[in-house]
């Protein structure tokens, strides 16, 4: 984790870091003598290092407020006296506000609370129809009015500090909707938590496959998507596109999307075609389909290998089916961009995804039929990766003088496939990266993502990549807790300093 002993370090690397360095208070722009600019599929030339992020979930447990409205990040849960469930579907409409309750039914819901620290701090809530809202948690009412509530969140410092809006009362003729609950001094029109925009701001490229919850490998038809006016932002069709290209806009970096491995040509096109039309035209888009369709335990990898299977890929081979399906579904996706683009096709570029420990399955994609033609760069996550199974904090000493190794080891994998691009005329860039250290001993996870060494390894990271490689080395991830399933935030929580 790139937490507050990492980032100083970070900034004051010699390494390309335009993204990293003013959060230590530096300069946005690090430019380097030694950097060389260059087309990513120019075996000779060395790319100019770009930092990209990715995103993280937006649930209210990530602590990031992300937009501004402090209702966009969560869903409603219904409540009957004991305990909080899942809201009924069928009482929301299509924007996601609850159209009715029934006798004795409440609909609790979170807010997403501002960066830590944060004191005494007033918010407004307002909403059209008719109705009756309170509020639980650190929230406490301070004042109402006609379609309008006030707040006050008072911290206790608690981890597990929470605070939640909630419908007592709604009009089915005139329901409460459009609600909109914001710190007071916050702009009305403003998209975007001004904090979230400054810690985002200065990284080139952003991908957004959490936001899309590609993972979840749903099959959402295009008429379901999420839209800029749904009720949350964080429900199963995932954040809508307009937000997603908003932001990219409004930083100044490029989007990278996953595409849902199922999604079929309509959603593919009118997706394609809203971010030919909304993105900043002096920005690039990066395509991939899925996320780590190479990966099993993902269930669009599982489908691959099925489906591939029953096509009669690979000669019958589970893994070599799973991945010449990945191509060819791959193949028809980017078909469907590349016409979109066709105005500007240098402003696209169509990401084929492998695993960067087996650089096998990048021969296999690549050399499938006619994928390579709709490929521009390869990318792989080449994360600097320990086995923790068994170690506890007293073995944190180790382990950080083990991280050098595990590098090298990494970078090892990661030049052979970056060799396969070349053979290919293709760049070679990273869909993710970073530490990959995972273990349910939180101490002993806390011990190693807060420990100035941390940041040596990241340093040495980062300069490897430059050296070797160059491009685009895309972060995992913006903000999350250290948690048994990984540490996977450059900050624990918003506004950690």
């Amino acid at each position: 984790m790139i937490n507050r002993a990492v980032l100083a370090v970070l900034a004051a690397a010699a390494v390309s870091l335009p993204a990293l360095a003013h959060f230590a208070g530096g300069a946005h722009e690090v430019v380097l003598a030694d950097d060389v600019s260059g087309g990513g599929s120019d075996a000779g030339a060395r790319p100019e290092t770009k930092v990209g992020l990715n995103m993280f979930g937006l649930q209210t447990f990530n602590r990031q407020q992300v937009f501004a409205n402090m209702i966009a990040q969560s869903e409603w849960f219904e409540s009957r006296g004991e305990g909080w469930n899942v809201f009924p579907a069928k009482q929301l409409d299509a924007a996601g506000w609850v159209k009715y309750l029934e006798p004795g039914q409440v609909a609790p819901r979170p807010l997403i609370l501002p960066p830590a620290p944060f004191g005494p701090t007033s918010v407004r809530c307002t909403y059209a129809g008719k109705g009756a809202l309170s509020a639980g948690g650190v929230a406490e009412v301070r004042g109402s009015g006609p379609q309008r509530l006030d707040l006050q969140l008072t911290p206790t410092g608690a981890e597990d500090d929470g605070a939640w809006l909630q419908l007592d009362r709604t009009d089915p003729a005139d329901p409460v909707r459009d609600i909109d609950c914001r710190q007071l001094g916050t702009p009305s029109d403003a998209r975007f938590d001004p904090r979230f925009v400054e810690f985002v701001s200065g990284f080139d490229v952003i991908r957004f496959m959490d936001w899309q919850r590609t993972n979840d490998n749903a099959r959402i038809p295009w008429s379901e998507r999420a839209r800029p006016q749904s009720s949350s932002q964080a429900g199963a069709a995932g954040v809508s596109v307009e937000d997603m290209v908003d932001l990219a806009n409004t930083v100044g970096a490029d989007p990278w999307f996953t595409m849902p491995y199922h999604a079929d040509e309509e959603y593919l096109r009118a997706f394609a075609q809203l971010v030919h039309d909304r993105l900043d035209p002096e920005r690039t888009v990066y395509v991939e389909l899925g996320n780590e369709v190479w990966n099993d335990m993902f269930a669009s990898a599982q489908d691959a290998q099925r489906e591939g299977l029953a096509r009669g890929l690979g000669g019958g081979d589970p893994a070599t089916a799973q991945m010449q399906r990945y191509a060819e579904r791959m193949t028809e996706a980017m078909r469907i961009w590349t016409q979109v683009y066709a105005d500007r096709p240098q402003a696209l570029v169509r990401v084929a995804a492998t695993q960067n420990a087996n650089p096998e399955l990048a021969r296999t994609v690549l050399g499938f039929r006619d994928s390579a033609t709709w490929v521009d760069a390869l990318a792989t996550a080449p994360y600097f990766w320990l086995d923790l199974d068994g170690r506890k904090a007293g073995d944190a000493d180790r382990i950080l003088d083990d991280l050098p190794g595990a590098i090298t080891q990494t970078f090892a994998m990661a030049r052979e496939n970056q060799r396969i691009a070349a053979a290919h005329g293709k760049r070679y860039i990273a869909y993710e990266g970073g530490q990959h250290l995972v273990t349910p001993d939180l101490a002993l996870a806390r011990s190693l993502q807060r420990d100035p060494r941390m940041g040596d390894a990241y340093k040495r990271y980062l300069a490897g990549w430059r050296e070797d490689f160059g491009d685009i080395l895309t972060l995992y991830a913006s903000t999350a807790p250290i948690s048994e399933y990984g540490s996977w935030g450059l900050r624990e929580y918003g506004g950690q300093p």
